[in-house]
């Protein structure tokens, strides 16, 4: 992991700079495989994702690893709604540390999805 790579991990992250590089890796992919749309607001960020199995599944096991190492912040998953929905609460701050869940969508993704 380079030094910028190693700075995209929120200081309070506790993964080894390996599993970081591999967790901010698998973020990415899954973020570009299906990242919807982001909403924020003061102390909460939602991101939608298709329903679908891949998708659940995969980010069912990128939370359970969030949920262990960047414990400073609450995270869920809410699959009562016809998208998926990751929510992360906490102060503005510690939101503002998870870079990774800053990723745009891409039009062509959200347009397939529509």
């Amino acid at each position: 992991m380079s030094l910028v790579d190693r700075d995209l991990l929120p200081v309070a992250c506790t993964l080894t700079p390996g599993a970081g590089a591999a967790q901010l890796a698998a973020w990415q992919e899954f973020n570009d495989d299906y990242l919807l749309d982001l909403d924020k607001t003061a102390g909460q960020i939602t991101v939608h994702y298709p329903k679908i199995d891949d998708a659940t599944a995969r980010l069912t096991e990128l939370v359970r690893t969030e949920q262990t190492c960047c414990t400073f912040v609450t995270w869920s998953i809410d699959t009562t709604h016809p998208d998926l929905r990751l929510t992360v609460t906490g102060t503005d701050d510690a939101l503002a540390a998870l870079t990774f869940l800053e990723q745009t969508p891409t039009p062509a993704t959200k347009e397939s999805e529509q």
